[in-house]
C-alpha cells in the first residue's frame, strides 16, 4: 500500500478531486465555487473531517493504482504481442487466451490480428502517458477500450491486495475520464452487429465502430501517426 502511495505522485494528469477527494469550500478556486448552487455548498459543508481525510487517502490509493495498473498493462499488451507473433495464425480461442486483448470486445476477436496489436500497444501508451502529463479524453474508440482494459486493471489490484478504495470509484473514473460509454455496446450481446448498421449510428450519433474505424479520431481529437 505504502508503495501504491508513493508511486501515485507520478500521476500528474488527474486531480485528486477527479478521483473522489472532497475538498473543503474554503480550498476551491473563486471561480469553483461561483459554479456551485445552494445546495451543494450545504452539502460540502456537512462533510465531517473524518470523511474528508478518507476521501483524500482513498483518492491517493487510486492513483497509485491507475499508475501500477498502467505499467502492468503495457507490459501484459506487450507479452500478448510477443506470443501472438509466435502463431502460425491467430483466432478466437488464441485471443481468450490473452492477458489484455481478451478484455476487448470477443465478437470482434477474429480481427484481432498482428497489426491490430501493434496499433492497440501504441494507442494504449499514449493513452496512459496522458496521466502522465495532462489527462484528455479518449481520442478514438480504440482508446476508449484501452481505458475500460485500465480500469479492468486496477479492479485486479483492488482484489488481489484488497485496497481501500471508494466503492464508486469506477464509476467516478468513468465520468471523469470518457466522454461517453458509447463503445460499451460493443460488449453487449444484445446489440451484436450494431456496429455494421451505418444508419442506425449515425441517427444515434455514435462514432463508427467497426474495427477498422476504431483507430479513427473523433472530430476534434488526434491519434499517434503509427496508428492511423
Amino acid at each position: 500500500m505504502e508503495h501504491l502511495l508513493q508511486v501515485g505522485e507520478g500521476l500528474a494528469g488527474l486531480s485528486l478531486e477527479q478521483l473522489g477527494f472532497e475538498p473543503r469550500l474554503e480550498d476551491l478556486t473563486a471561480e469553483q465555487r461561483s459554479m456551485l448552487g445552494p445546495d451543494d455548498v450545504e452539502w460540502m459543508e456537512s462533510i465531517t473531517q473524518e470523511r474528508r481525510d478518507r476521501s483524500l487517502f482513498q483518492a491517493k490509493l487510486l492513483t497509485g493504482a491507475l499508475w501500477e495498473a498502467s505499467i502492468i498493462l503495457i507490459d501484459q499488451l506487450f507479452e500478448d504481442l510477443a506470443g501472438l507473433r509466435k502463431l502460425q495464425s491467430i483466432d478466437r480461442e488464441d485471443i481468450a487466451n490473452t492477458f489484455v486483448l481478451s478484455w476487448l470486445p470477443p465478437g470482434q476477436a477474429h480481427k484481432y490480428d498482428i497489426g491490430f496489436v501493434q496499433r492497440f500497444v501504441v494507442i494504449a501508451v499514449d493513452m496512459t502517458g496522458a496521466m502522465a502529463r495532462g489527462w484528455s479524453r479518449p481520442s478514438c474508440v480504440a482508446q476508449e477500450l484501452a481505458l475500460r482494459c485500465l480500469l479492468d486493471q486496477v479492479e485486479v489490484i483492488q482484489d488481489s491486495y484488497d485496497l481501500d478504495l471508494a466503492d464508486d470509484w469506477r464509476g467516478t473514473l468513468e465520468e471523469q475520464m470518457f466522454e461517453d460509454m458509447d463503445s460499451d455496446l460493443l460488449y453487449q450481446n444484445a446489440m451484436d452487429g450494431f456496429e455494421n448498421d451505418v444508419e442506425l449510428n449515425l441517427q444515434l450519433g455514435f462514432a463508427p465502430m467497426n474495427v477498422q474505424d476504431w483507430f479513427e479520431p473523433f472530430n476534434d481529437a488526434s491519434v499517434p501517426p503509427f496508428v492511423r
